[in-house]
C-alpha cells in the first residue's frame, strides 16, 4: 500500500512538473516586460497623425501662401491703364479717373502715385507742371491680384487757346517709375480725336493711387 502511494505521488508530480515550469516562465516574463516598460522612455507627438515633418511642412507652405497672396511691386508692363475724362470738367478745368488693371498672372503691391505725361502727335513729350497731391487720401500700400484694378484720379487746367506758349497733345503716357515719356500709351475714353490734338495741359495734378474707385470720384466731382 505505501509502495503504491509513492508511484502515485511521483506520477502526479511528473505530470504537473511542465505545468508548473510554463507558469514560472509566464510570471518571469510579465515581471521583464512590466520592467522594459517602466524604462522605455515615453514620447508626445505634435498632432495625432502627424509628425514634425508634417508640421514644417505645414508652415513653410502657409508662409509661401502669404508671400504669393500679397506679391511684389507692381510693374509698368503688368498694368494696363485707362484714363476716362469725367463729364463735369469745365473749359478751364479738365478731369479724369485713371484705372490701372493687373494684367499679370501674380498679385502685386501698389503705393503711392504713377506718373502721367502728355505726348503731342510727333511723340514728343509735352512739359507740364505736374503735382502729385494726396488726394483722396495719403498714399498707403494695397494689393492688386489678377484682373483687379486699382484707380487714381487726375486734374488740370486747361490752356486758352491763345496762349501760345502751351503745347497741344493728342495722347497720354503712364509709367510706375516716374519716367512717363518711356511708358506705354493710355487707353483714353471720352476725349476728343486724337487728331484734333484736343488735350491742353497748362498744369497737372495726380492724386494717389486707391484700391476702391469711390473716394477718388469724390475728389474729382466735389474736391
Amino acid at each position: 500500500m505505501t509502495t503504491d502511494m509513492r508511484d502515485i505521488r511521483a506520477r502526479v508530480l511528473v505530470a504537473a512538473s511542465p505545468a508548473l515550469l510554463l507558469l514560472g516562465a509566464t510570471a518571469g516574463c510579465s515581471e521583464a516586460n512590466h520592467l522594459a516598460a517602466a524604462l522605455r522612455p515615453t514620447t508626445t507627438p505634435a498632432t495625432a497623425g502627424s509628425t514634425a515633418e508634417d508640421t514644417t511642412d505645414s508652415t513653410a507652405e502657409a508662409r509661401a501662401a502669404t508671400l504669393t497672396d500679397t506679391g511684389s511691386a507692381c510693374r509698368t508692363a503688368d498694368l494696363k491703364a485707362t484714363i476716362t475724362l469725367q463729364p463735369n470738367g469745365t473749359p478751364t478745368n479738365q478731369r479724369a479717373m485713371v484705372t490701372l488693371t493687373n494684367r499679370g498672372k501674380h498679385a502685386c503691391t501698389l503705393d503711392g502715385w504713377l506718373s502721367i505725361a502728355p505726348v503731342n502727335a510727333a511723340d514728343e513729350l509735352v512739359v507740364v507742371p505736374t503735382r502729385k497731391v494726396a488726394q483722396p487720401g495719403p498714399a498707403k500700400t494695397f494689393t492688386v491680384k489678377p484682373g483687379v484694378a486699382a484707380f487714381a484720379g487726375i486734374k488740370w487746367t486747361v490752356c486758352a487757346e491763345s496762349d501760345v506758349s502751351c503745347n497741344w497733345a493728342n495722347s497720354l503716357r503712364y509709367s510706375l517709375t516716374g519716367t512717363p515719356g518711356d511708358g506705354p500709351y493710355a487707353t483714353l475714353e471720352d476725349f476728343p480725336n486724337p487728331e484734333r490734338n484736343g488735350i491742353r495741359m497748362k498744369s497737372l495734378q495726380i492724386g494717389t493711387l486707391q484700391p476702391s474707385r469711390q473716394a477718388v470720384l469724390a475728389w474729382l466731382r466735389h474736391g
